[in-house]
């Protein structure tokens, strides 16, 4: 059913983009009716539907704009092909196309051209390098997948040659491939900065990317239909937090070496307001907000690290509401991460402790670690939260009995930098079924259906991964991955 329903919305999409709106119109009045009587939740979601013919400019809307990427048409048309090559190889072939015409000038055509092979494979054997590149070749041959029509498609949509796949803003060709539950349809490069890169982001709804490097440069780009810089920022006090305002993709909350927080709107490319922590020179390493986006949450240290602010931001009125409390030593808090709704506030700190927040009131708080903890995230379902600390030990620790260790594995060559120069190091998926996680020069896919068990590795990008992030658009998940060499990449998996 859900395969119909995107090839449905994939032909609404066709048919505006060719100038074809009265096909829009005669769709809907053949099976408007038929849309309505489906039950459920797919009912709720064709209702929005019903005015996209009378939308000035669908493609700009929030809730039609996700159709239009080129990602999600990608999806879709890869669907189809695996669809159609899956019921032709299950069906045999008619007798009329296994018949096979064995006459003598075939025969006599067949040896031909075994013999031409077997003289030309010799003269590849004599020279060394034309016989490197023949095995290459030949590798390449081997690997190519069912899914080769849609990669060219993606290919030559994306302004690149189906012979190398290489675009200007990238020339590193990623062959594609079955890794584990997921095949890496493609990927794309961002190599604008030339510092290592410390943060990365996903925009709430996808569209936008934000990086920033150790020389304090932060860059605002998009990746569709292209990539493009959209905005530039140099902060000379630093970059050590980075977080986008949900619900509103031109909103983005930087924390600086200067006890500062600003707030830029992308839109117009200013800095339109600061929030100032109490304490002069301290750096703000930590930056959450709710899903409603009425509150902000930033922690502060100094550059020793022996100075701890924890407090709580009201975004409309950009005041001060709380001054959480850190106890039973005060600690600098490295990462937090709010539940759903905003009642809950996970937060792991430098002593190796999780503390749970219930109303800005510490419920709960244990020791996970006897090492600083780099990351924490609430699992989907919110009675277990996800903890990677400094040592290279991912962990689920469930809250309900507290301080109980669901399961537990090491990741190997863990990142030993400091803290507070490092991004996100764990993403967990919108479906809570799988996590990412930067594991030296690679990026790592865990599955959580059966604890903790490594499911895919992403290639790696030659240097060691700094932050990880990923945005899952319907059933392709984009991963976005950042190294110390300054690269962002952008995997698309399926």
């Amino acid at each position: 059913k859900q395969w119909y329903q995107r090839r449905v919305r994939d032909y609404l999409v066709n048919a505006h983009q060719s100038q074809k709106p009265e096909k829009v119109v005669e769709f809907f009045e053949r099976f408007g009716k038929e849309m309505l009587n489906v039950g459920g939740e797919s009912r709720e979601t064709w209702k929005e539907w019903f005015c996209f013919p009378y939308i000035k400019n669908p493609e700009q809307n929030k809730v039609f704009r996700p159709y239009f990427q080129r990602i999600w048409c990608e999806t879709v048309h890869t669907s189809l092909h695996n669809f159609i090559s899956t019921v032709l190889d299950a069906v045999p072939l008619p007798a009329l196309l296994q018949w096979k015409d064995t006459s003598f000038d075939e025969v006599e055509e067949k040896q031909q051209l075994q013999r031409e092979v077997t003289v030309l494979k010799m003269k590849l054997q004599d020279t060394s390098s034309v016989s490197e590149d023949h095995n290459n070749l030949n590798k390449t041959l081997v690997t190519r997948s069912d899914l080769d029509i849609a990669e060219d498609f993606y290919i030559i949509s994306a302004g690149r040659s189906p012979e190398t796949g290489r675009s200007p803003l990238s020339d590193r060709a990623l062959p594609r491939y079955k890794n584990g539950s997921f095949t890496c349809l493609n990927h794309r490069d961002y190599t604008e900065h030339t510092a290592p890169l410390v943060f990365a982001r996903f925009s709430c709804e996808g569209m936008f990317c934000a990086t920033s490097d150790m020389n304090g440069v932060l860059k605002v780009w998009g990746f569709s239909p292209e990539m493009k810089t959209l905005h530039s920022f140099v902060f000379k006090c630093g970059i050590f937090s980075l977080h986008w305002a949900t619900k509103i993709d031109k909103l983005l909350y930087v924390g600086t070496g200067d006890s500062k927080i600003k707030i830029l709107n992308i839109s117009n490319r200013k800095i339109t307001h600061e929030l100032s922590h109490p304490t002069e020179n301290l750096r703000v390493i930590s930056l959450a907000s709710n899903a409603a986006g009425t509150h902000l949450v930033s922690s502060a240290t100094d550059k020793e690290q022996r100075t701890a602010e924890f407090l709580v931001w009201d975004c409309k009125t950009r005041e001060c509401l709380h001054v959480l409390d850190i106890s039973p030593q005060p600690s600098p808090v490295t990462s937090t991460h709010f539940n759903h709704n905003g009642n809950l506030l996970v937060c792991g700190a430098l002593d190796g402790m999780i503390r749970v927040y219930s109303d800005y009131q510490c419920i709960m708080g244990w020791q996970a670690s006897a090492t600083a903890i780099h990351s924490v995230k609430f699992s989907v379902d919110e009675n277990s939260v996800f903890v990677y600390c400094k040592d290279g030990t991912l962990a689920q620790w469930r809250l309900y009995p507290m301080s109980q260790c669901m399961c537990s594995v090491s990741v190997t060559d863990a990142p030993p930098q400091n803290v507070a120069q490092f991004g996100r190091d764990i993403a967990l998926d919108a479906e809570g079924k799988f996590l990412l996680v930067g594991r030296g020069f690679q990026a790592v896919v865990y599955s959580l259906e059966q604890g903790l068990t490594e499911d895919s590795v992403l290639p790696s990008q030659g240097s060691r991964v700094a932050c990880v992030d990923w945005h899952v658009p319907y059933s392709t998940r984009l991963c976005l991955t950042a190294t110390t060499s300054g690269i962002a990449r952008i995997v698309g998996l399926i």
